[in-house]
């Protein structure tokens, strides 16, 4: 499909206009029928420690992206093996927790009753023992009663994942999904020789030492620019590879990714998911109004995108500033990338702009 340069000059400038606000630089792509209609860079990548432009090619952290991208995939795909079923209690696969009505679905859509977030890196270090506080954290509701976006509990579902697959969570991504879709430049701990494509996020972990508040002063936090490695610390904690946070990735990887979704599940080398794996995903899960389906936030209060795409739109966002939608009634998915952390605590901007940015995108070829 061919679509007129000048219908996407409005969402280019809202792009250009978020440069220096909302994040140094950012990188826009979509895909719309089965094309990449839209691939553009603007501002920087980083402001230091130069200022280099962001491109198409700028990897970025993901943040919890790597729920979706990662962890929400590789579990599907162990329920497809007979690995799992989503039903499973909790137990059955972590044994450490003695949450009995906790099963994997719960995980998945947020519907757990685990807290959204502990610093267990406080007191913690190492996959395993954050694992076991995550497997053995008090639970803030009854499980299934209420939606409540938790990063414990794709902890626990990377851990699940690898006991199931028997492999490392990457190594089981890297395998079952980023190969396949040719997404060559997606995964967790980049090597150092990467580091200059890498966008860096966070100068120090302001963000959460505020979050952490009294209990983290005696904590070492990492107190320089965090540039190549993941930005969130429970996952730094856990070596870099959680189900909650540290992937890394480019938006073409992303585009790749989506398209698998569109293709209800099928890559170019073949099936990656089944289709009916793929429609569970995407449908509601748990309590009205959920919002969510497994992994997924739908249509609706959690949509980033606001209410300019189908009913049947399904997405997520990362804390680090990235963003991706996919609207299979229109055939079409937006990746949005940026390292808004960059600019510091006040990356609260990109919050307003990241619907307007899909309005437009929307506007220009619905």
């Amino acid at each position: 499909m061919t679509v007129h340069p000048a219908a996407f000059a409005p969402v280019l400038g809202l792009l250009e206009d978020g440069v220096g606000r909302a994040f140094p630089g950012a990188v826009l792509a979509v895909v719309f029928r089965g094309e990449v209609v839209l691939r553009h860079a603007a501002g920087r990548a980083a402001d230091r420690p130069s200022r280099r432009a962001a491109t198409p090619a700028t990897i970025y952290d993901l943040a919890s992206l790597t729920k979706v991208v990662a962890t929400t995939p590789v579990i599907l795909q162990c329920a497809a093996d007979g690995r799992l079923d989503l039903d499973d209690p909790l137990p059955r696969h972590v044994p450490e927790s003695p949450h009995t009505g906790i099963t994997l679905r719960h995980l998945l859509s947020h519907t757990s009753g685990l807290p959204a977030w502990t610093p267990f890196y406080l007191e913690a270090a190492g996959s395993d023992a954050i694992v076991q506080r995550a497997a053995t954290a008090p639970l803030t509701a009854r499980p299934g009663t209420q939606v409540e976006y938790s990063d414990l509990g794709f902890i626990l579902l990377g851990e699940v994942a690898r006991r199931a697959r028997g492999a490392p969570l990457d190594a089981a991504a890297r395998a079952g999904v980023f190969a396949p879709l040719g997404m060559a430049d997606t995964d967790y701990r980049p090597a150092p020789a990467l580091r200059d494509r890498i966008a860096p996020t966070e100068d120090g972990t302001v963000i959460e030492q505020e979050m952490a508040g009294a209990a983290g002063r005696r904590h070492t936090w990492r107190m320089t620019l965090i540039w190549g490695e993941v930005h969130d610390s429970n996952a730094w904690a856990m070596g870099g590879v959680s189900g909650h946070a540290g992937l890394f990735g480019t938006a073409d990887d992303l585009i790749a990714y989506a398209r698998m979704w569109l293709a209800d599940g099928r890559g170019p080398a073949g099936p990656v998911l089944t289709p009916a794996l793929v429609s569970e995903a995407t449908a509601p899960q748990g309590p009205a109004p959920a919002s969510r389906g497994l992994g997924w936030a739908l249509a609706g209060s959690q949509a980033w995108w606001g209410a300019c795409l189908s009913p049947r739109a399904y997405g997520h966002t990362g804390f680090t500033g990235t963003a991706m939608v996919v609207d299979p009634e229109h055939d079409l998915a937006i990746v949005l990338l940026a390292n808004a952390v960059h600019l510091g605590r006040d990356r609260i901007e990109i919050l307003a702009l990241r619907p307007r940015i899909a309005a437009g995108v929307a506007a220009a070829l619905l």
